[in-house]
């Protein structure tokens, strides 16, 4: 569960694991639409009641297509994110 923000949004993502949103403000809100469309998670308001947060984490956890899609993404970040990639880039940036 995160408030939505990039960090925690990515980091969660980045360990093949659903994640529940509850967005704050700023990148949060188009994050928890993101993990939606993705498949990988889903979001509630941040007043959203004890019941609804515990049914929801309940559908993340036994639903497989949540963590199917969680690992989906962590494939791709994996495969377009990675750190020779960005140190390729920067030394381009630099010469």
């Amino acid at each position: 569960m995160t408030l939505g923000g990039h960090g925690t949004f990515v980091r969660g993502l980045a360990f093949g694991v659903p994640v529940l949103v509850l967005p704050f403000e700023q990148d949060a809100f188009n994050n928890a639409r993101r993990a939606a469309d993705l498949g990988a998670g889903r979001h509630l308001r941040l007043d959203a009641s004890v019941a609804a947060l515990r049914a929801e984490l309940r559908r993340l956890l036994t639903d497989d297509s949540y963590r199917r899609a969680a690992k989906d993404v962590v494939g791709r970040l994996r495969r377009e994110y990675r750190p020779e990639a960005a140190a390729r880039i920067i030394a381009e940036l630099v010469a």
